[in-house]
C-alpha cells in the first residue's frame, strides 16, 4: 500500500553530508544499497530501513524543531502536498517522526515482494524505479 508515501524518500536518500543544494538528486539503487546496508549482507533489512529513514527525518528537519513541513520534505524529495497530507494523520500540516516512519513503514513491505523481512536489490530497484 504505497497511497500514503513519502514514497520515494527512500529513494532519494541524501547522505548526511551532502549539502540541501543538491536537492532532488537521486542515488540509484546500488549507492542507496550501500549506504543503508549497514552489515554488508547485500540486503536491507527493517532494522537498517528504521536506522536510515531516521536519519533522513532529522536531516531534512532544517529547523529541527521534530517535525517535518511539506517544504522541508520537498527539498529532499519531491513530494506531492496530497501524499504529504495523507500521512499527517492528526492534521497538524506537518509530519512528526512517528506519522513519517509509519508511511515508510508501508512502503517497506509493499516493497518487501517475497515477503522475507528484507529488500534486496532488486526489490529496491523496482521501490525506486531504476
Amino acid at each position: 500500500m504505497k497511497n500514503v508515501a513519502l514514497l520515494l524518500l527512500v529513494i532519494s536518500l541524501i547522505t548526511p553530508t551532502a549539502s540541501f543544494g543538491a536537492a532532488n538528486q537521486r542515488m540509484d539503487a546500488t549507492t542507496t544499497m550501500a549506504i543503508t546496508d549497514k552489515n554488508g549482507d547485500e540486503r536491507i533489512d527493517r532494522e537498517e530501513y528504521h536506522q536510515r529513514m531516521t536519519e533522513v527525518f532529522f536531516f531534512a528537519d532544517a529547523d529541527k524543531d521534530g517535525e517535518l513541513t511539506l517544504t522541508e520534505i520537498q527539498v529532499v524529495e519531491a513530494v506531492t502536498p496530497e501524499r504529504f497530507y495523507a500521512v499527517d494523520q492528526n492534521g497538524s500540516q506537518t509530519l512528526t517522526v512517528y506519522e513519517y516512519l509509519y508511511a515508510l513503514h508501508i512502503d517497506f513491505e509493499a516493497a518487501d515482494r517475497n515477503n522475507d523481512g528484507t529488500l534486496d536489490l532488486e526489490e529496491l530497484e523496482i521501490m525506486m524505479g531504476n
